[in-house]
């Protein structure tokens, strides 16, 4: 009878943080909507205003001079222009004096075509993190929307328009972009397949009231709301947006504004990241106790369901396992083999090579 329980309960626990909680949101979308509120026909908004622009960077020199101009026309082609802040977190490639040629070039191209572009880089004399950045960033900007960008990413035609157009609604406090995963070659489809699953369900989550995190790639947030960050975090884009519904304002998923970014040449590369995540996420528990506060946090059924259940999972499973192999029961031996092939096929997955 213990084996049963600790099976089916086990079962339960995954099925609904990967099925259960997925489907309640889409029904909840479905239901009862809540879209974010468009400013009247008319009407100036914050897609006409002035925003900062904030990007963290690290070792980047092969990258940061193409971004900084592809932001800076980006902000050059809105009436009221914008700032372009860059911090270089103790990068020893050069990123800082790349990043301020490409600087110089931006401002005088934004100057000769009448747009109003302020291009601005902080150099920190030794890396102390991406929060530490986003913190000497977000000190340094003065407009009213601060956008946060990497450089890696390429962005899509209006996406600073589309990504700050949902703050005309008072009850919004962050935005979040959509990003978009280009396939690399050698990396399993499963990769990609697992992003469009997590997207569905943040669009789900937005489209009935708020998300519990952002695309850190591409989001903004309104000044006054955003957070100093502790120094070390790893899960950025979750902390702060956890502020900002802390204080009673929603983050909401803006589906065109759009980032590109290529998958992880190797399949290791994203089990590395996976496995910073996971660890991001026990951090943020003992960062921001009060998160785990049905109380204290308004969002406290979506981020126990979309990022807490999922931690204990791999325990999950490995109960179903244990229980299934002690058990008598015919049904629960047969579910132990179905098991065991699943997982032989997943190892065998990993330790073949991939064709590229």
């Amino acid at each position: 009878m213990s084996s049963h329980l600790f099976f089916w309960t086990a079962a339960a626990w995954v099925a609904y943080a990967y099925v259960g909680y997925p489907a309640l949101a889409a029904l909840a979308a479905a239901l009862r909507p809540r879209p974010w509120r468009p400013r009247p026909e008319g009407a100036g908004g914050c897609a006409d205003g002035p925003v900062s622009v904030v990007v963290a960077a690290h070792d980047e020199a092969s990258r940061i001079g193409a971004r900084v101009e592809e932001l800076a026309a980006a902000l050059a082609a809105r009436p009221a222009g914008g700032e372009l802040i860059v911090v270089s977190d103790g990068s020893g490639d050069g990123t800082e004096e790349v990043a301020a040629a490409a600087a110089r070039k931006a401002e005088a191209a934004a100057w000769e075509a009448g747009a109003r572009v302020v291009v601005k880089v902080i150099g920190l004399p030794m890396r102390c993190g991406k929060a530490a950045a986003l913190n000497a960033g977000v000190w340094e900007a003065r407009r009213p929307i601060v956008v946060f960008a990497d450089a890696r990413q390429r962005w899509g035609p209006g996406a600073i328009d589309a990504l700050t157009a949902p703050f005309d609604d008072p009850e919004v406090g962050a935005v979040s972009g959509d990003l978009v995963l280009e396939s690399a070659p050698g990396v399993p489809a499963a990769v990609g397949l697992y992003w469009r699953y997590e997207k569905r369900l943040r669009r789900n989550e937005s489209r009935s009231g708020t998300m519990v995190s952002v695309t850190g790639a591409i989001s903004a947030v309104r000044r006054d709301l955003a957070p100093e960050l502790p120094v070390g975090l790893i899960l950025d884009d979750v902390y702060w947006p956890l502020e900002v519904i802390r204080g009673g304002l929603r983050v909401v998923h803006q589906e065109s504004a759009l980032a590109f970014d290529r998958l992880p040449a190797r399949p290791r590369d994203e089990f590395r990241r996976k496995v910073r995540t996971l660890a991001g996420n026990f951090q943020l528990v003992m960062l921001a106790p009060w998160s785990l506060s049905p109380v204290r946090n308004p969002a406290w059924g979506r981020f126990v369901s979309h990022r807490l259940m999922r931690l204990a999972a791999p325990w999950a499973l490995l109960t179903m396992l244990v229980a299934s192999a002690a058990s008598p029961d015919a049904s629960l031996r047969a579910a132990f083999w179905l098991q065991v092939v699943c997982y032989g096929l997943g190892l065998a997955g990993c330790l073949r090579p991939v064709a590229g």
